[in-house]
């Protein structure tokens, strides 16, 4: 024994050993493909084909005489088309002079890099793979193959409700009365030790650094919100749950606890579900806002005063019906470019334009998450009583981040949409107050002041459309543009780090943390993840554009290549511009300086991203979503229920069920 410790202590820590392992160790690491890598590759293929097309056309045109000039640099052909793909907007030469074959590869590509779409598709795989998990499933369980047949047969003799049935409950109420009276004595007093944490008076001068309070601080301003966001967002309680034939047990972040096997094979059924009505819904929604904005500008667009208003602002020709169609896309999206170089600044104080297209914005990405939760409540209220639908629909808005990314409970969407609201109108007043006295916005009437002001605070979020030249802006009213363009993804990334299942135990928080306690520590994580990337951009831009800062060159300044910089970050897409042309500031940057603008963009679309264990992204059938279930929602006891029950159904399944939480063989999801 003696002699063979020291040998296979030297085998195991032999250097090939070691080495070997390491490359293994750095090959797993480089190429395991999880959500983020998956979506980062998408981007970059999608962006790198459709340049070498748009260099293409142009290449293959030459150089025109006149007007239009379809021949760009690759590097200008790359640059478009992360832009368009990122959906920031941000244009290094006039899309007005690209021909329309380039001008269509670009508006595809808003289409689909745009989040509805993106997270359309991770619905389409998730559903995918759950329909490919769930013919495993049935293959091989017994306990399956009973379900749906359970579930045919309600179809047929018109069962109480769309997914729980007379047969399954019979079935099963024997063997869950046995269980609850076995383990109900155990497990109240269990639910008994739980209460919550009493409130203690905090003092202002023992937080923070001991200074007055902010007014938002103040128990008066807590109180007012509290009631009235209790009142509009009431907690949704247990005997609402009509989507399954129990009566679920379900812990503070919504999670299943307490299932048997049938629950679980019955829940994973309830998902799969969801995620197909779901699908549906996200296609409609897309299609539906797209034919809503073609079928209100694209008539006005033949209207003789906006034909006049074309033809003058841009003299080599655009048609109208390609302008309607290629602006509906472009505000639904929030990409920002447009056919028309000058943007909307044409049709400044028209109401029926700038309305139509405000609303577009709203819809397509700055509110999408709110409309859509709005739109699955309206179709739940329509749909009939006790209906199959109706039951997915009520639990799809009962588990929304269960299903999706951008789909968030009562309570968090309405604070969203008051934090929306808020910035949106703080916008809007630095339009209208820090601009007294300028020039360009004193000659507007009161009427038409407001109205663009309104406009320019939706394009300020997302869209990048823009009613009026940046440079003729109080420099103080665009200082609060830039913050409130670094700040525009946070309302919604804050509700998506929220609402996600496991994410305070991976960041170091308990699950008992106190709400604001919770927010503070993911904006500081959120902080540490933008600010250095930002600022080394920033920082690399004015090392290559030395030349024009200390040359003064027209536009170049410190203020607006910071401006530039947080406007892609932010996936924005406005600017201030170069004198006398409609192009943004990187128009006029080396070749050097927009690589590293591209790099901005791309991460700064996926920054807003949840985490690789955000339930919403995971798939089927691997083996994180048990490590994680067992990790951050039961713990060890429920480790052990759940191993005697895996003993227990062995003979009737073959499918491995330590699942807890409400996780089942349908549900056991990892990474992408």
């Amino acid at each position: 024994m003696p002699d063979s410790t020291p040998d296979s202590t030297d085998e195991e820590f032999s250097p090939y050993k070691a080495k070997q392992n390491f490359i293994k160790y750095i090959r797993d690491e480089l190429f395991m493909l999880n959500f983020y890598r998956a979506h980062m590759l998408y981007f970059i293929v999608v962006i790198a084909i459709s340049s070498v097309i748009v260099y293409g056309e142009g290449a293959k045109n030459g150089p025109k005489d006149g007007y239009y000039d379809s021949h760009v640099s690759y590097m200008d052909a790359l640059f478009l088309t992360c832009s368009a793909m990122t959906t920031t907007g941000l244009n290094s030469v006039n899309l007005g002079d690209l021909s329309g074959f380039q001008q269509a590869v670009l508006c595809v590509l808003l289409m689909i890099g745009n989040i509805p779409f993106v997270s359309m598709v991770v619905v389409l795989i998730r559903q995918s793979m759950f329909r490919k998990r769930m013919s495993e499933v049935v293959k091989h369980s017994r306990t399956m193959q009973r379900l749906v047949q359970d579930i045919e047969k309600s179809h047929t003799d018109g069962g109480i409700n769309g997914s729980g049935t007379i047969g399954l409950r019979q079935r099963t109420h024997a063997e869950r009365s046995n269980h609850d009276n076995n383990e109900g004595q155990e497990t109240e007093p269990k639910k008994m030790k739980i209460q919550p944490l009493k409130k203690r008076r905090t003092f202002h001068h023992q937080t923070g650094f001991g200074f007055v309070p902010t007014p938002w601080e103040t128990k008066l301003a807590k109180n007012f919100f509290s009631r009235v966001f209790d009142n509009i967002a009431s907690e949704l309680r247990p005997e609402q749950h009509d989507y399954v034939s129990f009566k679920p047990h379900l812990d503070s972040r919504g999670r299943f606890l307490e299932l048997s096997e049938h629950d679980r094979l019955e829940l994973g059924g309830v998902e799969y579900r969801a995620l197909q009505a779901l699908l549906f819904i996200l296609i409609g929604y897309q299609l539906f806002w797209y034919i809503f904005g073609i079928s209100f500008l694209m008539p006005y667009a033949y209207h003789s005063n906006t034909r006049d208003i074309l033809r003058a602002a841009q003299p080599g020709g655009l048609n109208p019906g390609w302008w309607a169609f290629f602006s509906t896309v472009t505000e639904f999206t929030n990409g920002g470019l447009n056919v028309l170089n000058a943007n909307f600044t044409p049709f400044s104080g028209m109401p029926y334009i700038l309305i139509i297209a405000g609303a577009l914005a709203l819809l397509g990405q700055t509110q999408f998450p709110i409309f859509l939760r709005l739109t699955i409540w309206t179709m739940q209220k329509m749909v009939p009583k006790g209906s199959r639908l109706r039951n997915t629909l009520q639990f799809l808005l009962q588990h929304p981040r269960r299903c999706f990314i951008y789909l968030f409970p009562s309570r968090q969407t309405w604070y969203l949409l008051a934090i929306q609201i808020t910035i949106d109108i703080t916008a809007w007043l630095c339009f209208e107050i820090l601009n007294i006295g300028m020039p360009d916005v004193e000659a507007l009437s009161t009427g038409t002041r407001i109205l663009d002001g309104l406009f320019q605070a939706t394009g300020l979020r997302t869209s990048g459309a823009y009613i009026i030249t940046f440079s003729s802006l109080a420099p103080a009213c665009l200082v609060a543009y830039l913050v409130i363009m670094y700040i525009s993804s946070y309302p919604l990334v804050m509700t998506l780090r929220k609402t996600n299942t496991y994410e305070e135990r991976s960041i170091g928080l308990q699950e008992g943390d106190d709400s604001a306690a919770g927010i503070a520590s993911h904006l500081q994580k959120q902080l540490a993840y933008d600010i250095w990337f930002q600022f080394l951009a920033f920082f690399l831009v004015c090392v290559i554009e030395r030349a024009h800062l200390r040359a003064a060159d027209p536009g170049f300044d410190m203020f607006s290549l910071l401006f530039e910089v947080t406007s892609a970050y932010g996936t924005v897409g406005l600017s201030t511009g170069v004198p006398g042309e409609d192009i943004s500031l990187s128009g006029r940057f080396a070749s050097l300086s927009k690589v590293v603008m591209l790099f901005v963009m791309i991460r700064a679309r996926h920054r807003g991203l949840p985490l690789a264990i955000d339930r919403s992204i995971l798939l089927p059938g691997e083996e994180l979503m048990k490590k994680l279930d067992l990790e951050y929602g039961g713990g060890a006891d429920e480790a052990d229920a759940s191993r005697d029950n895996q003993q227990e159904l062995t003979s009737d399944s073959k499918m491995d069920s330590t699942q807890v939480e409400g996780s089942t063989p349908i549900q056991a999801r990892g990474e992408t």
